[in-house]
């Protein structure tokens, strides 16, 4: 009785088990797409607020964030080479939150430095995954 319960709920658990990181990486990468979009759209301020944060070269950073959160992100959605591009989101993560919400007497800057934090636990998560069955790694796995 007892392996068939166990292979009965494995057998229940697979479908959930390839459906799973693609919704990871759909909930992850929206978030920070849907941010970069805003950033293209309004560079300005997007810079002005890089340079109030007293990073050097706002033009630069704008740069690497764009690049982040549109193609590393996209990258991310699609699932191709989804262990480097979690790599990168949760470090660009971790430095978000200590460079833009280290006020910490601020409720409001806390909250996002601790949600960063989560964020960047759930890429970490998606690297330490094996290969999704669907995303673009499994496609070029299954392709060799």
């Amino acid at each position: 009785m007892r392996a068939a319960t166990h292979s009965t709920a494995h057998a229940a658990a697979s479908p959930w088990a390839d459906f799973a990181p693609l919704l990871a990486r759909v909930l992850l990468s929206l978030l920070f797409i849907y941010s970069g979009i805003g950033k293209l759209m309004g560079p300005e301020g997007t810079m002005a607020y890089i340079a109030k944060a007293g990073l050097p070269l706002p033009m630069l950073s704008y740069a690497m964030a764009l690049v982040v959160e549109l193609g590393v992100a996209t990258a991310l959605l699609l699932g191709w080479r989804t262990r480097e591009a979690a790599a990168v989101m949760a470090v660009f993560s971790v430095m978000s939150a200590l460079m833009f919400h280290n006020q910490f007497g601020d409720k409001g800057q806390l909250v996002q430095f601790l949600k960063n934090l989560a964020i960047a636990g759930g890429f970490v998560q998606l690297m330490l995954a094996p290969v999704a069955r669907w995303s673009l790694d499994a496609r070029r796995k299954a392709s060799r």
